[in-house]
């Protein structure tokens, strides 16, 4: 079975070499790898050129366009791919020899899923393990897995071309939040969803990146993104069910409370239920609980910023 693997790359000259090695050293055979340069102003096309003429460089295709971002060159790299599968990656992440191999196995055992949702290790630009993420189980409830932002991730996850595409691909209008978007319209279509429990991902944290900037815009795509998701649940749960997620709507509201007070407030009035009553999670304690029995979520989220 064919997989495509879709690089974007933008000024990754020094980065990009290693997760090309990362990619040939697959056990799986049958692989395209798709780089497409995205108009890079260092030696990023020249880095991949060199990896072309290396043993194996065969497999590698150099695709190049004008600058338009990371989702647009993935979105170029998925017209192009030929695989059932996509392994998307971003030119800084690496893969251990069995990731791409294991998970066509596991498509062959398993049905052919639409997505299979990857066990991965998160490290800093030094080296240094900052988390990883188990699945102990190959089933379980993803939408909450959505929600809590634990569905994987891009490098992570296998992608059947087939839903991604009738998903409509990659958002390109957004900055952030987009392999979470794009599984969203995914589950949309299908139930047909794996987890995988073997960890094979090793995603490096860059200073800088879009996830580490913007915060304020960022998490206003987040909670929005929070409230398709109960809004595509409603009717379709229990009241006891949505409570969960409404819990975690709330918690990111008052993330989003620390980068932009208005629009967290703003949030707050018009989604939260006006019957829902917050309970102890790991944002929200007891001491905050108590306030905001007491003082409601405005008066308490002034407070809390103002002490905390």
């Amino acid at each position: 079975m064919r997989v495509s693997v879709v690089i974007p790359c933008y000024n990754v000259e020094h980065l990009v070499v290693e997760c090309l090695e990362s990619i040939l050293a697959q056990d799986h055979a049958d692989l395209e790898v798709l780089c497409v340069d995205d108009g890079s102003t260092d030696g990023t096309v020249s880095s991949i050129k060199a990896m072309q003429a290396r043993p194996g460089g065969e497999k590698i295709r150099l695709i190049q366009q004008p600058n338009k971002g990371a989702a647009a060159a993935r979105n170029h790299g998925l017209r192009e791919s030929t695989g059932e599968y996509i392994q998307f990656m971003d030119a800084d992440d690496l893969l251990m020899p069995r990731k791409i191999g294991h998970q066509v196995r596991l498509a062959v055992k398993e049905g052919y899923p639409d997505l299979i949702v990857g066990s991965f290790r998160i490290i800093d630009a030094k080296g240094k393990l900052i988390q990883e993420r188990y699945y102990t189980s190959r089933k379980g409830d993803v939408w909450m897995h959505l929600m809590r932002t634990d569905l994987g991730n891009t490098i992570a996850n296998l992608w059947r071309k087939e839903a991604v595409d009738a998903a409509g691909g990659w958002d390109e209008s957004m900055r952030s939040s987009q392999e979470y978007d794009l599984m969203f319209r995914v589950l949309l279509n299908t139930d047909r969803i794996l987890l995988d429990t073997e960890l094979y991902t090793i995603v490096r944290k860059r200073t800088g990146s879009i996830t580490q900037t913007n915060l304020g815009a960022n998490w206003i795509r987040y909670v929005k993104l929070r409230l398709k998701i109960i809004e595509h649940l409603n009717g379709n749960r229990s009241a006891a069910e949505m409570r969960a997620f409404h819990q975690f709507l709330f918690d990111s509201i008052r993330v989003l409370y620390e980068h932009d007070p208005k629009a967290a407030i703003a949030f707050y009035d018009s989604e939260v239920p006006k019957n829902f009553r917050p309970m102890p999670s790991p944002t929200t304690g007891a001491t905050y609980l108590k306030l905001y029995r007491l003082l409601g979520f405005h008066a308490t989220q002034k407070l809390w910023a103002r002490f905390h």
